[in-house]
């Protein structure tokens, strides 16, 4: 390996795949460290699944992006030993098959908790088994890739090796399988989703506009405001964004894949172009930790922002604390107020918290 011979594209895609490396761990260990950090009673469903997410991206972020810039640096020759090369290509398909398992469990529960509030209320015991199911299945789904790829030797470089997917004995079987593979990645789910959010969206409209006749007279249904209550219509946009964000990034690179295996060499993705796809398809992983901050980012019981607070006040002698304490009647720490202020402003606004809010 030389770094003299490097041309300036290669330069360019290292470091960006380098900052999207970086953007994409600081981001996403945020983000598990967040929702870990939640109390009990403030976790909700949607933060089961953001968390499994930031997971699946952190792993995607470990062994997806590290091997892409490995190969990057070594012009595609692979040195790790077959072992390691099946292994990467395995764990590669089983975080982008979660992902997209976890996304379309997490849209499920956004269709069940908006269009039926008041049928069923799933227990996060109940969601942590579906989420189970999720990575199971990804597991499941990714096995052929143990036995499509290898390493072997560089058809023109007979001492170097690659990983590359030398386990099809006729080109129809790499034509079927990656033809699965977008199927379960990318096509079912889109259709799936597309559906529960059209039902969504129509059910908010529809509730909305019972709401607004209703409340003419007085007579507004319980199911009405458990439908328009700004936290579940959050919820619903923050479900929608990611979604749009995974299908934008993924589906660039399926199509012209789609294309050039079925074109029958015809068609031929130049290089530079299908790195510039590899990399709008990791960028999907970057983009979800700042997808949820951007949602909430005036959260009230964020560690970060309690941790702030503390430290902004560390300065204050004991004995002040003291005399505000007297003054107050007894000690109450941060959580404590935050959690106050949180009760008494949603006692206010909508007459007390009902049981369909707190599964949000």
């Amino acid at each position: 390996m030389s770094y003299h011979h490097w041309t300036t594209d290669k330069f360019i895609r290292i470091f960006i795949l380098s900052m999207i490396i970086c953007i994409t761990l600081i981001g996403n260990l945020y983000i598990i460290f967040e929702l870990s950090c939640l109390r009990h009673r403030h976790r909700t469903r949607l933060h089961l699944f953001i968390l499994n997410l930031a997971i699946g991206d952190l792993t995607i972020c470990f062994c997806t992006m590290t091997s892409e810039l490995f190969l990057l640096v070594y012009d595609q020759e692979w040195i790790l030993g077959n072992l390691a090369c099946k292994l990467t290509l395995y764990i590669q398909v089983v975080t982008i098959a979660s992902t997209t398992f976890i996304n379309v469990a997490m849209t499920y529960d956004r269709y069940e908790a908006i269009c039926c509030p008041l049928r069923v209320f799933k227990s996060f015991g109940r969601i942590r088994r579906i989420i189970m199911i999720c990575w199971l299945c990804s597991f499941i789904v990714a096995i052929p890739q143990l036995f499509i790829f290898e390493q072997s030797q560089f058809p023109k470089r007979p001492t170097k090796y690659r990983c590359a997917s030398t386990g099809y004995t006729a080109e129809w079987q790499r034509r079927a399988y990656f033809t699965i593979f977008a199927c379960y990645v990318l096509v079912l789910p889109v259709i799936c989703m597309t559906i529960w959010y059209i039902r969504i969206i129509f059910t908010i409209n529809k509730s909305t506009e019972l709401w607004t006749h209703n409340a003419r007279d007085q007579t507004i249904a319980l199911s009405s405001v458990f439908l328009t209550s700004p936290t579940k219509i959050k919820t619903v946009k923050l479900a929608i964004t990611i979604i749009i964000v995974f299908v934008v990034c993924w589906t660039p690179y399926m199509v012209l894949t789609l294309i050039e295996i079925y074109s029958n060499g015809k068609f031929h993705i130049p290089s530079w172009c299908d790195g510039v796809l590899q990399t709008i398809s990791l960028i999907q992983s970057s983009l979800n930790p700042f997808i949820y901050i951007a949602f909430n980012h005036r959260r009230k019981y964020s560690p970060t922002l309690i941790l702030a607070a503390a430290s902004t006040h560390s300065h204050k002698s004991d004995r002040v604390k003291r005399g505000k304490q007297r003054e107050r009647g007894g000690s109450i720490s941060f959580c404590s107020l935050g959690e106050t202020s949180h009760r008494k402003n949603t006692l206010n606004s909508s007459g007390g918290r009902s049981r369909a809010e707190s599964f949000l």
